[in-house]
């Protein structure tokens, strides 16, 4: 049957218009925390925008405090450009990552550098005593900064969310954080809006805004923890799937007969890649009377080749420019296992050879990082929907 409905209504192009308010938004703010301060002409050069539109946008954002004009520029003739920055004073925002056993919480201005980080174990505790350790951190940081400039709590977590493997948790996950509903629990527990998002696609957003991918638009994050996860970024968006769960990497089967996964399948990367594997299998080769360096290297040999076959996968699936290497994992584990990926396997992207591949210079505040973008990308876009 033909679909008989308006070609064009005009609710469609009101939203349609709207989408494209918030992504110029975006791409305006963006230019400013990669390049810094910026004439109005500069923004227009910079990312593409007509003179009109980034006029029209600046003076938005004005309105809202989020930039601020920064004075006039020396010029040797003509009228002497006023510069455009953003106003870093306009508000912060808290960023929380936590799994079963670590959390990570960090506080960003509106510019994206940290105003304070801190690390620490995470509670062993009831249901509701995480979502009570959650909100005493955010309302630490009130206490510091001042609540009524808080533009939101942005809160990673491994997922996935509103799913129940085979009767077996997601390691390292905390059974009480993977569902949607939390967000508006603690929202009603701190006063603020809060944000949920799976930990590797806050990384790649972390990694997007402040670490190895601010040049890029189209890339593949790779999540190392006890599990293994990803985070896909497409024309510089987090891609997420239709219910928030796309990414999960660590479930590429590499090898349909081989370990047994807590997911129900066979051969799944995360069994050959992630920490939690990684100190199983060492344990066990000790115990038969090998050394731990010897039986680590075994390890890092075993995971790089399953990992170069799923890295394989993803670029002839999605032909990024670069897969970064990330996670919970410490950056000399990572950059030993991105050595012993040698040439890397043949792909759509083979032509670049080893630039397509880059380690995560964050480390595991490259989530934290990404969870603090989460309320700040929904004040400066208008009205953004996130998982809240």
């Amino acid at each position: 049957m033909l679909d008989q409905s308006p070609p064009a209504a005009p609710g469609f192009l009101a939203n349609s218009s709207t989408r494209v308010r918030r992504h110029n938004r975006r791409v305006l703010l963006h230019a400013l925390r990669v390049h810094g301060a910026l004439s109005r002409a500069e923004l227009a050069r910079t990312t593409g925008l007509t003179p009109q539109a980034v006029a029209n946008i600046v003076e938005d954002l004005i309105g809202a405090g989020l930039v601020r004009e920064a004075g006039r520029r020396k010029s040797p003739r003509g009228q002497p450009p006023i510069a455009i920055e953003i106003a870093k004073e306009g508000g912060y925002a808290v960023g929380v990552r936590i799994d079963a056993t670590h959390f990570h919480a960090v506080a960003a201005d509106l510019s994206g550098e940290l105003i304070e980080m801190g690390e620490g174990l995470a509670p062993a505790g009831t249901d509701s005593g995480w979502l009570e350790f959650v909100a005493g951190i955010q309302a630490g940081f009130a206490a510091r900064f001042g609540a009524e400039r808080c533009l939101g709590l942005g809160l990673v977590t491994p997922g996935p969310f509103d799913i129940e493997w085979p009767g077996v948790p997601t390691p390292g996950a905390i059974p009480a954080l993977q569902r949607r509903g939390v967000a508006d629990e603690l929202a009603a527990m701190t006063g603020t809006d809060v944000f949920l998002e799976n930990d590797a696609t806050a990384a790649a957003l972390g990694e997007r805004l402040y670490g190895a991918a601010r040049d890029l638009n189209d890339f593949f994050y790779v999540f190392i923890g006890e599990g293994v996860g990803g985070g896909i970024v497409i024309r510089g968006e987090p891609y997420r799937g239709s219910r928030g769960n796309a990414g999960e990497f660590g479930h590429l089967i590499v090898d349909p007969n081989g370990a047994q996964c807590y997911c129900g399948n066979r051969g799944c990367l995360g069994e050959y890649l992630s920490l939690r594997t990684m100190r199983r299998f060492i344990a066990e080769a000790v115990s038969s009377g090998e050394t731990e360096a010897g039986a680590l290297d075994a390890w890092i040999t075993r995971g790089a080749d399953a990992l170069a076959t799923g890295l394989a996968n993803v670029e002839n699936l999605f032909d990024p420019e670069v897969v970064i290497l990330g996670g919970a994992a410490p950056a000399p584990f990572l950059s030993r296992l991105a050595d012993s990926l040698g040439d890397l396997r043949a792909s759509v992207r083979q032509d670049r050879g080893r630039d397509r591949l880059r380690v995560s210079n964050l480390g595991e505040r490259s989530a934290a990082l990404g969870a603090s973008a989460l309320p700040i990308l929904w004040a400066t876009t208008a009205g953004l929907r996130l998982d809240r």
